[in-house]
């Protein structure tokens, strides 16, 4: 069955991977998911980059892909320069891409691939996306990057909101301490013992409003205003038809200029 014609037209499942090709199709595999960037990004077709993701992470964590084709197509991707090519995603338009391009870089568990998330790291979350600078970040340490002990004290140096946000979803104990008593000057309407609840709650909320209004990536200015939104309504808020609370949400927001697909 033809892969890009698989990718295209469905969501795919994973454990049924041989369902879908012949073992001589697999020879092509590592080229298909290639070319499939390509398309998705000509196309923004719905399927492609969630069943990209799916394969990856399949081929690289839960392994029903026989060993001696998880071989031939790790090697292949690294000989065609998949992984360079698979990085722009870092770079996409959309918080969800941007998030399964994170996630499937790091569960290759190479360190080569460490420069792709070090360079968006500087030049497209710090100090802009709070929930991809604790993502990001919390995988570089992951794959043992020389360079995320240093990120880390970034966090703490010229200290905004952003950082603020950003550390407490990288859940980390002692950089969380050390930030908590800079409350009253961030969250004043939420206790410190509410703060990393309220973080995580954030960070679904933002997905949710990003999702449901099908609209890209906030910008640093847009994260701070839905930071200071999401504040005042934390903990009154109450959810009777998901897309016109978030509707209403990005409204309110007054986050109008976001083009949507």
């Amino acid at each position: 069955m033809n892969f890009i014609k698989v990718f295209s037209n469905g969501l795919y499942n994973s454990k049924e991977a041989y369902s879908y090709f012949s073992e001589d199709e697999i020879i092509n595999i590592p080229f298909d998911l290639y070319n499939l960037i390509d398309i998705d990004q000509k196309t923004e077709n719905e399927f492609i980059f969630p069943n990209i993701i799916e394969f990856l992470t399949d081929l690289y964590v839960t392994l029903n892909i026989k060993d001696k084709h998880f071989k031939y197509m790790d090697s292949k991707l690294e000989e065609i320069n998949f992984w360079k090519k698979f990085s722009e995603y870092l770079y996409s338009d959309f918080l969800y891409k941007k998030e399964g391009a994170i996630l499937a870089l790091a569960k290759k568990r190479s360190t080569s691939n460490c420069k792709y998330l070090e360079d968006a790291f500087i030049s497209e979350y710090y100090k802009k996306n709070p929930i991809l600078t604790a993502r990001c970040l919390t995988e570089l340490f992951y794959l043992k990057s020389k360079k995320a002990k240093g990120f880390k004290k970034l966090l703490v140096e010229d200290f905004d909101l952003i950082d603020f946000i950003s550390i407490l979803l990288l859940d980390d104990e002692e950089l969380t301490n050390k930030v908590l008593g800079l409350n009253k000057k961030y969250l004043k309407k939420i206790r410190t013992d509410s703060i990393q609840n309220f973080t995580m709650n954030f960070e679904i909320f933002i997905t949710n409003v990003q999702g449901a209004n099908k609209i890209k990536d906030f910008t640093r200015d847009e994260y701070i205003k839905s930071i200071n939104y999401f504040e005042k309504i934390y903990g009154s808020y109450k959810i009777d038809d998901f897309y016109s609370f978030y509707k209403k949400a990005l409204q309110e927001m007054e986050i109008s200029h976001n083009t949507g697909l």
